[in-house]
């Protein structure tokens, strides 16, 4: 999270306008895209292989040969990729953003604290205490976890190998 807002300074420094990561509120309203289905694209039972980068068969690629698949995943799909796989593969959703479901969960400027969402709490204020909201599931992730209301949190400096991040440019 920390690089990721850093990203967004330097490109806000470069271009003259402002950048910065969504708030969790825009980002579920640009994942929604207008539906009331827990993925954009259906519901968890959809066959994503087609639509989204999630946990399927070949997510077991990364158990050692020998070892048990122990990595919890869809065994019945294929997505053809493993981990992340190039931005735009998979279908846009009906507001043409790609990926907002798998291939790599992604930061939002917002402070992890319990629903109801209230912007006013000062949870979107980048400075606020505590850690950081991630949406949109990876490749790691079953539909369950990359559903458009799903939420994780991470410490703002913590790594993730199936996080990143979108910005966004705000207008006056």
């Amino acid at each position: 999270w920390e690089q990721a807002m850093e990203f967004c300074q330097w490109l806000s420094a470069k271009t003259g306008r402002k950048f910065t990561l969504p708030t969790e509120a825009q980002w579920e309203y640009a994942c929604r895209a207008g539906t009331d289905s827990p993925l954009s694209y259906g519901d968890c039972t959809t066959d994503f292989g087609q639509l989204a980068n999630l946990a399927d068969q070949r997510l077991t690629n990364l158990c050692r040969r020998d070892s048990p698949k122990w990595i919890p995943c869809i065994g019945e799909v294929d997505d053809g990729a493993i981990v992340t796989d190039d931005v735009g593969k998979y279908p846009a959703n009906a507001w043409g953003l790609c990926d907002m479901h798998g291939n790599a969960a992604e930061w939002t400027r917002t402070a992890y604290r319990p629903y109801p969402y209230d912007s006013g709490d000062g949870r979107d204020d980048p400075a606020a205490d505590g850690t950081k909201s991630v949406r949109g599931g990876s490749f790691y992730d079953r539909p369950h976890r990359a559903r458009s209301a799903f939420r994780q949190h991470y410490p703002a400096w913590q790594r993730a190998s199936s996080v990143g991040f979108r910005v966004v440019m705000e207008i006056e």
